[in-house]
């Protein structure tokens, strides 16, 4: 009898809206999919940027599915929440002559919730195309693990089991007319729960939340 009573608190507790663990499952870390919801963030250079979750009135979809317009600073991007996994449309382009070519245009496979420290995955693109009659080789890969729960302090205020994550990406051409490059980034993001991505650091760049909300009519 002790042991039942002992196993139905622990899964009181475990299960518990109070408990942080469950909490951090149950919380919508990336509310992108809410039409109005804006946040606002300042990096260390002054500068500002705005997104904002705009309606799509005209059920914009790339390949099948339906697209979750984010305006960033009033130019689209656009994003799909999945069972498991967020993704964003990904347009690579470059200049030639003054010309732009596209290279890549896809779905890219960028986070997977719900996130849990110690998880990782990775996305990979490669394809042969044809560029001024002669082939181009490019391949993309974004790798990202998730490293830590921490506070984040911003102009916003102080948010508490921020997951940390760790991305890398690694781009490749091979080309008789461009040349063979291969660049090599990485960066930070830290997402809050019921808010959204709070702090991003990229090279000498530290974007940090300084205001949010919804604006209903998502106007």
């Amino acid at each position: 009898m002790k042991q039942v009573i002992a196993l139905a608190a622990l899964l009181c507790l475990l299960f518990s809206c109070d408990n942080p663990f469950t909490a951090r499952i149950t919380d919508d870390f990336i509310p992108i999919d809410i039409t109005g919801n804006y946040w606002i963030y300042k990096n260390n250079n002054e500068s500002e940027k705005y997104l904002e979750v705009k309606e799509n009135t005209n059920n914009l979809a790339f390949d099948g599915r339906e697209a979750i317009i984010v305006e960033e600073n009033y130019a689209e991007t656009y994003w799909f929440k999945g069972e498991g996994f967020v993704s964003r449309y990904k347009q690579v382009q470059i200049n030639f002559n003054g010309q732009l070519y596209t290279i890549e245009e896809r779905w890219q496979h960028y986070i997977e919730i719900p996130m849990v420290v110690g998880n990782s995955w990775k996305d990979a693109w490669r394809d042969t195309i044809d560029f001024l009659n002669e082939p181009l080789y490019y391949a993309s890969t974004l790798q990202c693990s998730v490293v830590a729960i921490e506070a984040i302090v911003t102009q916003a205020g102080e948010f508490d089991n921020c997951y940390k994550l760790h991305f890398n990406c690694i781009e490749e051409i091979r080309s008789t007319t461009l040349g063979d490059s291969v660049s090599e980034t990485y960066h930070f993001e830290w997402y809050a729960p019921s808010v959204g991505l709070v702090q991003s650091t990229q090279d000498n760049q530290d974007w940090k939340l300084i205001d949010y909300g919804s604006n209903e009519e998502g106007d």
